[in-house]
């Protein structure tokens, strides 16, 4: 009599559960980061505020890494805004007016909000160690 062990692993989507849920948690993290970013810009409408943007990049074997800036000119193009040619000007000031840190000092600021909102899903992968793997879900766009 010989006894069958099969052997299955999980790993491969366990890679992908985690990938996702840190995309997730910095997608988090990028809204309310907008947020607070446009809050900051010291002009109240205009071209700049809706310029301001946040990209999660990296693959599926790379640590995935959160991009909060300004759109460069052919991606406010293709969004169908004006481009901010003068974001770094109010970022970094000019001989006649002064710096406003308006992009690095909102997340220097908000770091433990920032920290909170990752625990959130910091708890997810707790979760997924005591439950097993979430079911498939289909993946929103951002906004």
């Amino acid at each position: 009599m010989a006894n069958n062990v099969r052997y299955e692993s999980n790993a491969k989507e366990v890679k992908k559960a985690l990938v996702k849920l840190e995309k997730a948690a910095l997608r988090e993290a990028a809204k309310f980061l907008r947020k607070e970013i446009k809050r900051t810009v010291p002009v109240d409408e205009g071209v700049l505020k809706k310029n301001v943007g946040s990209w999660v990049k990296g693959r599926a074997s790379e640590v995935p890494v959160l991009q909060i800036g300004v759109y460069d000119r052919a991606r406010a193009r293709k969004k169908g805004y004006s481009y901010a040619y003068h974001a770094h000007l109010v970022q970094f000031g000019t001989v006649k007016t002064p710096a406003t840190d308006y992009l690095r000092a909102p997340v220097f600021n908000n770091i433990e909000v920032i920290r909170q909102k990752q625990a959130e899903f910091l708890r997810e992968i707790e979760r997924i160690k005591e439950n097993g793997l979430p079911q498939e879900e289909d993946e929103q766009a951002d906004d």
